[in-house]
């Protein structure tokens, strides 16, 4: 089984998403991972020969983070896939950290100024110069997107393409509303096909597209640690197993 781990770097954060799922941290406690604890914890894995396969770095928007740029050079070089999971509203603090990426995850709502500023409260034009900017590195990059509407999922699906960037469409979902929305946007009428691996291919040959359910079980992975500052814990909501400073082998063993 693969062995992930998912850093998060705060509680803290300067969107104002009324769907954020990160409700299951502790935002009244300390609200940063501390480089240290992230250090102690790479060389007790390193000592156990126990490299993580993909290391994530979230939040809360871990650009705010001030030493995210050394966080993410440390991950890096256990040799682990890293990816940042951000929206992007931050370019200059994101910069110092893109060297060290294998994979950028952009939330976006909206490539329109107006909506953008009232879904997320975020200046789109500061988004698309994370986007310019981490054009520049061989990384993986992609937008993750709520699917709200189709016509406004596929003037996104046809801006993200324009600025040549992979799309991850999230079906948000809860007891209210459990029906699966999927169905109902037709991406071959928007020159996609599905390939071999679930993902959808557009005619140009370049252009990806992901779809994904999601709601409170997303987080619940047995393959995965979420490390934050309030605790260890296997899903976000989860109840913490262990604190940070606290990392032990018996904890690995139990994740791999």
């Amino acid at each position: 089984m693969a062995f992930k781990i998912r850093f998060l770097l705060t509680s803290k954060c300067t969107a104002t998403c009324a769907y954020c799922h990160n409700e299951g941290q502790d935002k009244k406690g300390t609200p940063l991972l501390h480089l240290n604890v992230i250090t102690r914890i790479l060389n007790t894995l390193e000592a156990h020969d126990c490299v993580p396969d993909e290391i994530t770095l979230s939040g809360g928007e871990p650009t705010i983070h001030k030493q995210v740029a050394e966080i993410a050079r440390l991950c890096k070089a256990t040799g682990a896939f890293v990816s940042m999971d951000s929206h992007g509203g931050h370019p200059n603090l994101l910069q110092p950290a893109l060297p060290y990426l294998d994979e950028l995850k952009l939330h976006i709502d909206s490539f329109d100024a107006a909506e953008q500023h009232a879904s997320m409260g975020i200046d789109i034009s500061k988004v698309r110069t994370s986007i310019s900017m981490a054009q520049q590195f061989p990384l993986v990059l992609r937008t993750n997107h709520p699917l709200k509407h189709e016509a406004s999922t596929t003037t996104f699906v046809t801006e993200a393409r324009t600025l040549g960037v992979d799309c991850k469409i999230i079906d948000m979902f809860d007891m209210d509303a459990p029906e699966k929305q999927f169905p109902k946007v037709d991406w071959q009428t928007h020159g996609y096909t599905r390939d071999c691996t679930g993902q959808w291919l557009h005619a140009n040959g370049t252009h990806r597209l992901f779809t994904k359910r999601c709601g409170a079980i997303h987080n619940k992975q047995n393959d995965t640690l979420f490390i934050g500052a309030d605790g260890i814990r296997r899903a976000l909501d989860g109840i913490p197993i262990g604190k940070p400073e606290n990392f032990t082998m018996h904890m690995v063993k139990r994740s791999v």
